[in-house]
């Protein structure tokens, strides 16, 4: 999706005097905004060791349109308003989305058995599992028994062929996994080509970025490759997903189907890692080329903020109006409480909609953020709906570090506030 397109679809907000290293534009009223993202940028560190953006969406306007530092250290190349970054495990809620609208389209319900449109994968007691389940995290079926590594995760039909050999995982605390790096968007993947008969990255493009202009992709093609941002971890990041015996995040597995001794964690988060020792693999071009459905999209922060907010409005539009997306019946009931718990692997507590949105905290701000949904979490990502303001917003960076996200925010939120009391 080319950014003019973007930009047709999205008003530019007034231009502000720029100031050293932080470039875009806020709309008035948001200046602190501005202000609070270059003291975030100013903590981060030097403009030429990583890079940033934030985008807040309100009322189909985009009001805040800031980025930061380098893109691709390694290259030099600067960040830029249309610079794309890999979305990781925050693919999760575009990925429902996209699952979302076929259910709005009546091609699958949420409730019915996966194996209603895919057959084979009822073997060995997957019979009754249901997308919801999938996309709530509550198949159980949280890592994949056979031994995977890198390459693998880039053929989506060999793993939904694994996946079909798969039981329900035994390990007791597998029901209380609220995250999964890689088998819900497998599953998810291939439920929507066998309904529709395109490849996820083709419907999303063709039903969803492609109208309404959004610059988000699962999976890129070569001239996207020179506007991609190239990760890299924070001191502490990858300590996070060490396994409890202390191995990091990365270790192997032996005779085809993980030892014992990696247990349940091991086969989650180390089956393979989706953050490798080395960085570079989400950065090179098979990789990006590939699509990998829980963990390969990607995104500028406009076209995330764009998506969020084109929830927000739906989710309150009156019932039977036309949406720009999804329906409100449909958001209803992907919004509607399904499951909350403290993760037994990662620590943290999640919490899930009936339709795969994470259910965000009010946190600050209240009156602006009751009812939130999207994403937060460890990495570089973090993005809401704010369906009480009608905005949505992004943060997105390539230095992925141990702390969520979503506390740059706040002062987001707070500007949404005022903007919402002097309208």
């Amino acid at each position: 999706m080319t950014t003019s397109l973007v930009r047709q679809v999205l008003p530019r907000p007034r231009p502000r005097a720029a100031t050293a290293d932080v470039h875009g534009t806020t709309a008035p009223g948001f200046a602190s905004v501005r202000h609070s993202f270059e003291q975030a940028c100013r903590d981060a560190g030097p403009p030429g060791s990583r890079g940033s953006a934030l985008a807040v969406v309100q009322g189909g306007e985009l009001v805040v349109d800031l980025w930061h530092g380098t893109a691709d250290p390694a290259t030099g190349t600067p960040w830029t308003g249309d610079t794309l970054e890999p979305v990781l495990t925050g693919s999760h809620g575009i990925l429902a989305t996209a699952v979302l609208l076929l259910a709005d389209m009546g091609a699958l319900a949420l409730d019915r058995p996966i194996a209603d449109h895919w057959p084979e994968f009822a073997a060995r007691g997957k019979g009754a599992v249901t997308l919801r389940d999938v996309l709530t995290f509550t198949a159980r079926l949280p890592a994949m028994a056979a031994n995977l590594g890198q390459r693998d995760v880039e053929d989506p039909y060999l793993m939904a062929a694994l996946l079909e050999l798969d039981g329900l995982e035994e390990d007791p605390r597998a029901g209380g996994v609220l995250h999964g790096p890689w088998t819900a968007g497998w599953i998810a993947a291939e439920v929507i080509r066998r309904v529709d008969g395109r490849e996820l990255d083709l419907f999303f493009l063709e039903e969803i970025a492609g109208p309404l202009g959004l610059d988000i992709h699962f999976g890129l093609v070569p001239d996207q490759l020179p506007r991609t941002a190239r990760i890299s971890y924070g001191t502490d990041f990858r300590a996070r997903f060490a396994t409890p015996a202390g191995r990091a995040a990365g270790g192997t597995a032996r005779g085809g189907v993980c030892d014992g001794d990696a247990d349940l964690y091991g086969r989650v988060w180390n089956n393979p890692s989706p953050f490798p020792a080395d960085p570079g693999v989400w950065s090179e071009s098979r990789r990006r080329y590939a699509l990998v459905p829980s963990l390969g999209a990607y995104a500028s922060a406009r076209g995330l903020a764009r998506l969020q907010g084109i929830l927000a409005e739906d989710a309150v539009r009156a019932p039977g109006e036309e949406p720009l997306l999804l329906s409100r019946r449909t958001l209803d009931q992907a919004r509607s409480f399904w499951v909350e718990g403290l993760d037994p692997l990662l620590g943290g507590v999640s919490a899930y909609g009936e339709g795969g949105f994470q259910l965000l905290d009010e946190g600050l701000h209240p009156a602006v953020r009751s009812g939130a949904f999207g994403h937060q979490g460890p990495g570089s990502v973090a993005y809401q709906a704010w369906p009480r303001a009608r905005a949505g917003a992004a943060w997105v960076r390539n230095r992925l570090t141990a702390g969520p996200g979503a506390p740059a925010l706040d002062e987001v939120a707070g500007a949404v506030a005022r903007a919402l009391r002097t309208a």
